[in-house]
């Protein structure tokens, strides 16, 4: 498990702004991946689903991948065991599912949209119990959406993400060297990520051999 660090406040403004209003779009600094918006609306959902907030249930769909239409009907069939008859289109089977779904809060996760027009057609009615949340990379969605700026983790933030994959002592060693590191990552969770996994593999390479590989 990927420890998950420097978001707190983060995860607290999201779900204030949730509530606030119905769509919440996570966005980064234009082009920039590996930042963290899936990690920070995976934790998101985790937390609340540990939490019960959404009674409605919480589900999560992959933009990029299977239609969006798709997955919504095969999550109505499989959680919510609901129907939509196998003769209809897929626009109109998406809209019974959204009509008959659990009672309570929803929340609605799309991840890395890249092409908000081509799902708006699937997306749940503008109830206030249905909240939808957004990670994308772009900078604009519309005027219905609320946006988050997600910026890169702190140094601090940085050097506790690198001390959660090779340990404290590793890292109070060559401090200079680590802070270092974190600075030419650009600060960013994705390559934090991958170099501390790296170094764990390495146990004898210093961080400041890392840096001239």
């Amino acid at each position: 498990m990927i420890k998950f660090v420097g978001r707190g406040q983060t995860l607290s403004s999201l779900h204030q702004k949730l509530q606030e209003r119905e769509r919440v779009a996570i966005f980064a600094i234009a082009g920039m991946g590996g930042v963290g918006k899936t990690e920070l609306a995976l934790q998101y959902s985790l937390y609340h689903q540990q939490r019960k907030t959404y009674a409605g249930g919480i589900c999560w769909l992959q933009a990029g991948e299977v239609d969006i239409g798709t997955q919504i009907v095969n999550f109505a069939r499989i959680q919510l065991d609901l129907q939509p008859p196998d003769d209809w289109d897929l626009e109109k089977q998406v809209s019974y599912c959204w009509r008959r779904w659990r009672e309570g809060e929803v929340l609605i996760v799309l991840d890395d949209v890249r092409d908000y027009q081509d799902l708006e057609s699937y997306l749940p009615p503008a109830e206030s119990r249905f909240k939808l949340l957004i990670t994308t990379r772009r900078q604009w969605l519309g005027e219905s959406f609320e946006q988050l700026n997600l910026e890169v983790l702190s140094e601090a933030a940085s050097l506790e993400l690198l001390v959660s994959f090779v340990g404290e002592a590793r890292i109070d060693r060559e401090i200079n060297e680590a802070k270092q590191l974190c600075g030419d990552l650009g600060y960013l969770p994705l390559g934090l990520e991958l170099v501390g996994r790296y170094l764990k593999r390495k146990q004898d390479l210093s961080l400041a051999q890392t840096q001239c590989t």
